[in-house]
């Protein structure tokens, strides 16, 4: 028999004993759960009793340990494919005990050569069906399958895949959305192409769709990303789907970061995005009359985008300004709300990180001190040539102010200089 060892990673499960042992436990623990009570001893449970003439064979050992049973291989893979194959029993254990039970029969996997690889669908439909009853032991015996794959494995991704839909149906992607970090280590670890990687971020974000918008929109734009650096098509659908949700998302701004990827995308929702890119409040009515469809098909609300664009035109009118200052009256104009409202507005947009300044209630005015850019063009050039000539005027004015203070102070200490020789020299007269 192949050495498991060289397949698996033995060192992360520590059990001792040997396979006939474990299949044995196994077995008789199966029993117990099936509600089989023994009315001796020596009575055993139905599978129990199915595997007892398998995994024993009379017969001498090598070595000193003569009376150590002798397990032909084909008859231990016999027996183990029957505690497998009822071990949906399992799902009847406890917290404590189900664990455990697991790890036993993923340890008793190993001593088959292609143990855990061949029957990988089956352990897996085994733990997704119990992660209804015992989510958490269920993602625990899900990672410690994992870490048993050698790092190298491509069977890996096939589990990570379990372990997020486990995760999403249980109501525990918080569990997993910190070790998504290591993507980059497990892809490079599991040596995939980019074509693959495209797909399994495409699979991670569409999954997380409805547990958290922010993070499935994240991994979608790293599959795009990766998609259009490798050449790889993506369906339409798909990059829909991402612009989609990246409407939805009421805490995602940067539309700027998604339009590049958006070539494949109906020409409806890409003049909608060119809109939440560089549009106003004035663009978005304009395109809401023209295409009124356009949120219904695709699940939008408009009410929602509707404040999204108000903030965004907020934004962009504050850092147009040439001297980082806007009058409530203009914002009140921009965003066609009361000019009362304001202040409301200007803490919303705040809260949102778009940009940092200060209030003037007597001055009904807000002084703009950072404003986040919503795309970089030749518009933002313009602006920031505008920020520097004010820079350069200011500048140049405190420079006058330094040269005239510097002036009058030289002027003064040579009129004093003047003077104290002046006075020494009669005193000195006096003296004599």
């Amino acid at each position: 028999m192949e050495d498991p060892g060289s397949y698996y990673n033995q060192g992360f499960l520590a059990i001792v004993g040997t396979a006939s042992e474990h299949v044995t436990e196994l077995a008789a623990f199966i029993d117990v759960l099936n509600d089989f009570v023994a009315e001796s001893e020596d009575q055993l449970g139905p599978l129990t009793s199915k595997i007892a003439p398998l995994v024993v064979i009379d017969g001498a050992g090598d070595g000193d340990d003569e009376d150590e049973p002798v397990v032909e291989p084909e008859k231990l893979e016999e027996a183990i494919v029957l505690v497998l194959d009822a071990a949906d029993a399992l799902v009847k254990a406890s917290d404590k005990e189900f664990e455990p039970a697991y790890n036993l029969l993923l340890h008793v996997l190993t001593f088959l050569p292609n143990g855990l690889p061949d029957h990988l669908d089956k352990i897996l439909g085994l733990l997704s069906t119990a992660s209804s009853i015992l989510p958490l032991p269920t993602l625990s015996v899900l990672t410690n399958l994992f870490n048993l794959l050698p790092v190298s494995s491509s069977l890996r991704h096939l589990v990570f895949l379990t372990v997020l839909d486990v995760a999403i149906a249980t109501g525990n992607t918080s569990l997993l959305l910190p070790q998504l970090k290591q993507l980059p280590t497990w892809f490079e670890e599991w040596s995939i192409s980019s074509a693959d990687q495209v797909e399994l971020l495409v699979k991670i974000g569409s999954k997380l769709e409805t547990a958290d918008a922010h993070a499935a929109l994240k991994y979608l734009q790293e599959a795009h990303s990766v998609a259009v650096a490798a050449s790889i098509p993506i369906e339409p659908a798909m990059t829909s789907n991402m612009v989609v949700i990246a409407m939805k998302d009421l805490s995602f701004l940067d539309y700027d970061s998604i339009l590049s990827l958006a070539g494949t995308v109906s020409s409806a929702l890409v003049e909608l995005l060119k809109v939440f890119v560089t549009g106003t409040l004035a663009d978005f009515k304009a395109f809401s009359a023209a295409h009124p469809d356009v949120f219904s098909s695709n699940g939008l609300d408009r009410e929602a985008l509707t404040t999204k664009i108000r903030l965004l035109t907020l934004s962009t009118l504050a850092g147009s300004s040439p001297n980082f200052t806007v009058s409530y009256s203009s914002i009140a104009s921009a965003l066609e709300i009361p000019e009362e409202e304001v202040e409301f507005w200007i803490i919303d947009v705040i809260r949102a990180g778009l940009l940092e300044g200060k209030m003037s209630q007597l001055e009904r005015k807000l002084f703009v001190h950072q404003v986040a850019t919503r795309t970089f063009g030749e518009t933002e050039w313009n602006v920031i040539a505008r920020q520097l000539d004010v820079w350069k005027t200011s500048l140049r004015d405190v420079l006058t102010v330094v040269r005239n203070a510097r002036m009058t102070v030289e002027n003064k200490v040579a009129a004093n200089a003047d003077h104290e020789k002046v006075n020494g020299v009669d005193n000195t007269v006096e003296v004599a």
